[in-house]
């Protein structure tokens, strides 16, 4: 679709409802922690290049065609297009590789604890997250790997800063920026193997809460 501006729109909760609409079937767990999918609009709010809906197993998705029309809030936009590429999970870590990665948190990104909103980029949170995320994707990680990596993860650098955004008709916020994370060099090669395919991970499924709604966006920064 043709660039939009869908700043003053209520994105977050259509993005989730598009992706509901997409891959939840009438039996499907609509109030899980952990759906198998995840939603981001391709571009800024203010310029909406179109929408990418993720199915994070390596099992075939549902059967379904896309929408002809979008709304978001009081904008209808025409679908013009549609592409679907498959990246297996086995081959996440050829993306990331190395034991430090700079990521780009391109929309607001939070993580839950003990009933909190907790905007911070915390590398244990950061990676035991995913490790659960991948596995419930079908994604296979051993325990003894991912505790070492959840507990020996260091946040190296930072440049981010507190975003607001809506979402359930209430306000919440996130942090945006870039990252910086990475293993010491006593690491194992097993752990910095799931390094590299957690990070990999990371790219289409997203950070911390909310990123059925667009939350926690990832993407690699310019060199």
């Amino acid at each position: 679709m043709a660039p939009v501006d869908l700043s003053e729109q209520p994105h977050h909760d259509h993005l989730h409802a598009l992706a509901c609409q997409i891959f939840e079937d009438a039996g499907g767990a609509h109030h899980a922690d952990d759906k198998p999918f995840t939603a981001r609009l391709l571009g800024p709010p203010d310029k909406c290049a179109g929408v990418v809906l993720t199915w994070l197993p390596d099992t075939p998705p549902p059967v379904a065609a896309p929408p002809e029309r979008l709304r978001f809030g009081a904008r209808w936009c025409e679908v013009t297009g549609a592409q679907m590429r498959r990246i297996p999970l086995d081959r996440l870590a050829e993306r990331t590789p190395g034991r430090r990665v700079r990521l780009a948190v391109v929309t607001p990104a939070k993580f839950r604890q003990h009933g909190r909103d907790y905007p911070l980029p915390d590398p244990y949170l950061i990676y035991s997250t995913l490790a659960r995320r991948f596995r419930s994707a079908g994604g296979q990680a051993a325990d003894d790997d991912v505790r070492e990596l959840s507990r020996s993860a260091l946040l190296y650098a930072h440049d981010i800063h507190t975003e607001p955004y809506r979402w359930h008709g209430t306000t919440s916020a996130g942090f945006i920026g870039t990252i910086t994370l990475g293993l010491p060099r006593a690491a194992t090669p097993s752990a910095c193997r799931l390094f590299a395919s957690f990070n990999g991970f990371a790219l289409i499924a997203g950070l911390g809460h909310g990123t059925t709604h667009g939350l926690g966006a990832i993407d690699l920064p310019p060199p």
